[in-house]
This record gives structure tokens, sequence and C-alpha cells, in this order.
């Protein structure tokens, strides 16, 4: 049966709420207890790919506000998973990194991640994992550049 646009996004609407709390419980490795939110455990994994970030570097990488981000990092400091640097060139400048209890805490919950996503993917056919993972491939390139677009300064000034 071939779907409308419409109702392929329909269907979209329908599932997008089972795919994300799925995706939280899994990338958290929610299901074993973490004491992290799905929001720290995104801190923890952009800080285990890029080292050290500046505080506003984090929130955009992260899609949300610079006040969010503080927020989050104050708990995540005070729990010992990541520290807070100031810059040797200013002194306004804020970086934040993972501590060793962070960096071993983040790994451990991806291998955890991992182990998950490979029982879930070992039950759909190979053929059809593929042109899933492409076909998500493309969404997320299509999500990319719309949210690079939604953040380039407006050229009208």
């Amino acid at each position: 049966m071939v779907r409308t646009i419409d109702e392929q996004i329909k269907r979209l609407e329908e599932l997008g709420a089972i795919l994300v709390r799925g995706l939280q419980l899994v990338g958290s490795a929610g299901p074993f207890g973490s004491e992290l939110s799905f929001s720290q455990y995104l801190i923890l994994q952009t800080l285990l790919e890029k080292d050290a970030l500046r505080m506003n570097e984090l929130a955009l990488t992260l899609g949300v506000s610079k006040a969010n981000v503080t927020g989050l990092v104050d708990r995540m400091v005070r729990s010992r998973f990541i520290e807070r640097m100031r810059s040797d060139d200013d002194r306004r400048v804020v970086f934040v990194s993972l501590t060793p209890k962070g960096r071993r805490t983040v790994q451990r919950m991806l291998n955890m991640q991992r182990k998950e996503w490979r029982r879930i993917m070992e039950t759909i056919p190979s053929r059809n994992l593929a042109i899933f993972m492409d076909s998500l491939d493309q969404l997320a390139h299509a999500l990319a550049e719309r949210t690079r677009e939604a953040t380039l300064p407006d050229e009208k000034d």
C-alpha cells in the first residue's frame, strides 16, 4: 500500500511518542537503574565525543538554552560527573569536561546501550534494517540541515 505524504506524516506523529520514549530508555540505559536523566546522559555522551566545550557550545550542540544547560551542568558538577574550567585567555569563558567518574559512567552506559541495541536490531531482518538505517540517515541529514538553517543569523541586516 502506497501512502501519501500526509498519511506518512500522520503515522510519524503516531510513532513519535513511542520512538522518543524507546530511544530515551535505550539511550540513557534507563532500564538499568541509571542515576542520570536522558538530558544528562546526552551531555556526557557529547563531552565524550568533543572533550571540553564552552557552555554555549554545549547548549547549541544539544539544541537547548544556555540556562537549561547551566542547570543540568550544576547538578552534574555536584555529582562529580563533569567539571567546569575557566579559560586562561578569557576568565568569562567557562568550559566543561568529563571527570574520570563521568568518563567511566558514560562508557559503561554506552556498553549497555550497545548491547540493548544489538538485542533489538537482531529481531529485524537484515534487509529491512539496512533500508531503515539508510532512511534514518537521510532523515537525520535533512533535520540537521533544517536545524543549521534555523540557527544561521538573518542576513537581511
